[in-house]
């Protein structure tokens, strides 16, 4: 008597009888992407909301707080591993998500206004995802602050307002951080929980792409509700939303955030750089779930890069909202609609080929604990060999070649045309020119090790220009 007054005084039984107990065309296991979505947003909002509680908002103390977080509060770095790898899972199954909604057409009447919704949310994730990893405040932070403020500098007519808007000021400090902090943990997710809602109504509604409307051509939204409510109370078609449904769906949603629990629990948390330098900023090293698109920058001229940057956000975000309204076929439906799931395979070959460019780019900084090679048959100094180690510690191959073997960012080091003295090295390394796109070393490597990589570099000037190598270049 008691449970059933209190369903009805808080409005359980419409719930239930709306919601849970509904009828809806037989789902397949894969449409729990939706579910697998809310949950995993979940997931970020509880160990977001346990991390907040031992941040400290500011630009002096957020790096230390994140390690203390990681390394001494009690199960802290899993914490904040299931933060961050459920944020980079969130973004594939997201990609995914909006890659089968166009095949199927999910977009199509009367899901129109269901799609324009997850549009939003699409790019509130993407902010989400983006704003996350600036919270660090390390070197990889800080540069992505400069490449935010740099795409919006390139805005038409209020780029720069824009830039002081986002830096809080003259320059980067204490108060971008602030507002960072305000989007990541407040602005967005207010937002993002309130669309999710409305969303996820307008899915009880409207329902999602059923099997019975991918059969034949639906060219309204009152065809489409026929055909829906048919689908949904056939007894071969049809099934229960509870438990059937919620039973798919859940077990989809429980095994890709089991995947992002064990590789937190395997891996840990992504290992922060060096506390942020406002002086000096490293090459970029974005998360992994941006790769492909910081591959795709990479291949365009640089005069049309900067321009790309603002171009194809708002392009996409435009052609997503329109797509209901110029996509009027009648079709639904994977086999039904070719140039869909076509453009779709195209689009996943040309990500996950991005991606991996990324992970062997020549043309940008990326970590390499692989000592560089010597020629075969020359030994070199004990300094030297040991100068040869810390040059892949210090990240000096992210950028430099040793006679044709390595990344290209910046010289080959064989190839220096005017060799360099051992004191012009430790000085360069130290501080180099401003027209030089190179990190300041000045206080971030002690004198001894200093002097250990001046000695390799000093030596391998006198390396020829290409040299063979033989099996696996190792640590001696």
């Amino acid at each position: 008597m008691l449970k059933k007054t209190a369903a009805e005084r808080f409005g359980f039984v419409p719930f239930r009888e709306n919601v849970l107990y509904r009828r809806v065309p037989e789902t397949p296991w894969y449409q729990g992407d939706g579910a697998t979505l809310t949950t995993l947003l979940m997931i970020q909002v509880i160990t977001g909301i346990t991390m907040t509680l031992y941040y400290t908002n500011a630009a002096d103390h957020a790096y230390d707080s994140v390690r203390h977080i990681t390394h001494q509060l009690t199960l802290g770095w899993l914490i904040r591993g299931i933060h961050y790898w459920s944020a980079g899972i969130m973004v594939v199954m997201l990609v995914l998500h909006v890659f089968r909604h166009l095949v199927l057409g999910g977009y199509k009447a009367p899901r129109e206004g269901t799609w324009i919704v997850g549009v939003f949310q699409f790019f509130l994730v993407l902010t989400m995802s983006f704003t996350g990893y600036v919270l660090r405040w390390d070197e990889r932070a800080v540069y992505a602050v400069g490449v935010v403020l740099n795409m919006f500098h390139n805005v038409p007519f209020i780029g720069d307002e824009l830039v002081l808007l986002v830096q809080g000021g003259p320059q980067i400090g204490s108060l971008t951080l602030t507002r960072f902090f305000s989007v990541h943990i407040w602005i967005v997710p207010l937002f993002l929980i309130g669309l999710v809602g409305f969303h996820l109504y307008l899915v009880v509604i409207h329902g999602v792409t059923s099997r019975a409307e991918q059969k034949h051509p639906v060219r309204t939204a009152k065809e489409q509700k026929k055909v829906y409510k048919e689908a949904a109370h056939s007894e071969e078609r049809g099934e229960w939303f509870h438990p059937r449904t919620v039973l798919k769906t859940g077990t989809m949603a429980f095994a890709v955030f089991s995947i992002a629990f064990l590789v937190a629990l395997a891996v840990g948390p992504r290992e922060m750089f060096p506390e942020g330098n406002l002086i000096q900023q490293s090459m970029p090293r974005e998360e992994w779930w941006f790769w492909w698109y910081s591959a795709l920058i990479a291949q365009l001229p640089p005069a049309i890069a900067p321009i790309f940057y603002v171009a194809f956000p708002s392009t996409l975000f435009i052609g997503m909202m329109l797509l209901p309204f110029v996509d009027r076929g009648v079709n639904r439906g994977l086999r039904k609609r070719p140039f869909w799931t076509g453009f779709v395979v195209l689009c996943v070959v040309v990500i996950i080929y991005l991606t991996y460019l990324r992970t062997k780019s020549p043309w940008t900084g990326w970590p390499d604990s692989t000592p560089p090679p010597t020629p075969i048959g020359v030994v070199i100094s004990e300094e030297a060999e040991s100068g040869r180690r810390l040059f892949a510690r210090y990240g000096c191959n992210s950028c430099h070649a040793i006679a044709s073997h390595g990344r290209r960012v910046g010289p080959d080091l064989a190839r220096i045309e005017h060799r360099m003295s051992q004191t012009e090295l430790r000085n360069f390394i130290l501080n180099p020119t401003e027209d030089v796109p190179m990190p300041s070393y000045q206080g971030r490597i002690s004198a001894e090790d200093l002097d250990r990589i001046a000695d390799f570099v000093l030596v391998a000037q006198t390396f020829p220009r290409e040299i063979t190598v033989t099996g696996k270049v190792t640590e001696r």
